[in-house]
């Protein structure tokens, strides 16, 4: 562990968040500890009651933040380019992000029945609406559908990466299997 920096900002909430979304890249969420976070930055334990009343609180946050920088990843994808072009930016962001932040895409699937379900699933939501985008379709059930199951498919090869069923030097391939497919379904 780093020796403890001093507190000199104002954003208590803000320093919290930074300082356990560089932890998630050494340790599990279940090995986040809100005392170890404070002493790092060099406040008492109970500081943060306030913004964190508790751990889950603390993981509730840091899942919301999450599907913020993945949704902004999605919208940069989405900006320019036709639709396979896009179908392939997004691929390619989203593998890009679970294979850089694989203890936060973790924590941002692993919803706890009693924890603040409603605003982490308004965070997955928003993340995820520039598939339908990208999926337009005169049904909006139709887009829904679609960009579903292309998330689904790209989660899905994301675990493959993660646990190694599927080895880096496959991905290319996989993602223009899956830019053929869903791209052929165009209008």
């Amino acid at each position: 562990m780093t020796s403890p920096r001093p507190y000199h900002h104002g954003n208590l909430r803000r320093a919290v968040l930074d300082v356990a979304m560089e932890r998630l890249h050494e340790v599990a969420a279940s090995e986040l500890s809100l005392r170890e976070l404070t002493g790092e930055i060099g406040v008492s334990h109970a500081a943060p009651r306030r913004y964190f009343p508790d751990r889950q609180a603390l993981l509730d946050a840091l899942a919301t933040e999450g599907f913020a920088r993945i949704g902004a990843r999605l919208r940069e994808a989405t900006a320019e380019g036709n639709q396979q072009e896009r179908i392939r930016a997004i691929a390619r962001a989203y593998l890009d992000f679970t294979a850089a932040e694989p203890n936060l895409v973790e924590l941002m699937f692993a919803h706890k029945r009693d924890a603040d379900r409603d605003s982490i699933a308004h965070s997955a939501v928003e993340a995820f609406s520039p598939l339908l985008e990208v999926f337009p379709s005169a049904d909006p059930a139709g887009a829904q559908q679609t960009g579903t199951t292309f998330l689904a498919t790209l989660q899905g090869l994301a675990s493959l990466i993660a646990c190694g069923v599927v080895q880096p030097e496959q991905i290319e391939a996989l993602v223009e299997d899956i830019v053929g497919r869903y791209g052929t379904d165009l209008a």
